[in-house]
C-alpha cells in the first residue's frame, strides 16, 4: 500500500509532503525526533526498528529515510543490503544520523549513495535544515568532508587474509567454536577460562575482522578459513 504524507492546499491545489522514515532501536529517540520533525519541518514520519523499503506513490516526493548509527551498533547497514537508489526512480533519499566522527563510515556513506549524515553532535535546527535540504535534491556532508573525499584516495583495503594472520591461537579457536554454534557459556567451560574472557575474546574478533555479530562471524569463518 502506498504511504503519502499530509496533504496541504494552496490556491486550490492539493500537493504531497513527503515522509520521513527514523529507523532505529531506539524508541523514545525516534518519537522525540518524529515529533520536532512534524512540529519544525512539516513532515510526517513514520518510525521502526528495522529498514524496510518505503512504498509510495510514482507521482509523489520520495520519501527520507534515516538510519540511526548511534555508536554505530547497527552498521554496516549494506550488509543487510540497503543500499541507496535514485530517488527519480523509485528510490528514496538516505541519510545517516546518530554519527559519530568516523571519517571511514561517512565515506563509505558517501560511496553508497547516502544522501547525508547527520553527526551526534549537531543541534536540532540544523538536523532540520539538513532535512529540508536532503529533500530538495541536495547532498548535506561538510564541504571539508567532500573535500577529502574527492581529494585524498582511500586507504588499500586489508585484506581478509592479512586479519586472519592478526588472530591469536586462542581468538582462531574460539572464532571457530562460534561458527560451529557453541555459545559463550559452552566455549568457557571447553576451555577452561571465565565467562568474562570469553566475552573480552569475541569482542576483540568481532573488532580484527569487522563483523557485529555471531552470524556475521561465523559466514566469515565459511569464507575466509
Amino acid at each position: 500500500m502506498a504511504v503519502k504524507g499530509p496533504q496541504t492546499e494552496s490556491a486550490g491545489e492539493t500537493s504531497t509532503r513527503p515522509l520521513v522514515h527514523i529507523v532505529g532501536p531506539h524508541r523514545l529517540q525516534n518519537e522525540l525526533l518524529s515529533w520536532f520533525i512534524r512540529s519544525e519541518v512539516g513532515l510526517s514520519c513514520l518510525q521502526g526498528p528495522e529498514y524496510s523499503e518505503p512504498s509510495f506513490e510514482p507521482d509523489a516526493d520520495p520519501p527520507l529515510v534515516l538510519l540511526d548509527c548511534l555508536n554505530a551498533v547497527t552498521l554496516p547497514l549494506w550488509a543487510a543490503g540497503i543500499e541507496a537508489k535514485d530517488p527519480k526512480n523509485g528510490g528514496a533519499y538516505l541519510a545517516l544520523f546518530n554519527v559519530g566522527k568516523d571519517r571511514k563510515l561517512t565515506r563509505e556513506a558517501m560511496s553508497r549513495g547516502m544522501r547525508g549524515v547527520f553527526y551526534d553532535t549537531m543541534p536540532l535546527p540544523i538536523i532540520a535544515k539538513g532535512i529540508r535540504a536532503i529533500l530538495s535534491g541536495e547532498l548535506w556532508y561538510s564541504r571539508e568532508t567532500l573535500t577529502t573525499f574527492l581529494l585524498e584516495p582511500e586507504s588499500e583495503p586489508t585484506l581478509p587474509e592479512q586479519v586472519a594472520r592478526t588472530l591469536t591461537p586462542r581468538e582462531r579457536e574460539i572464532l571457530l567454536r562460534i561458527a560451529a554454534g557453541s555459545s559463550n557459556q559452552e566455549i568457557a567451560e571447553d576451555l577452561f577460562i571465565s565467562l568474562h574472557t570469553v566475552k573480552s575474546h569475541i569482542y576483540n574478533i568481532f573488532k580484527k575482522i569487522d563483523v557485529p555479530n555471531r552470524l556475521q562471524a561465523a559466514l566469515w569463518v565459511a569464507k575466509y578459513l
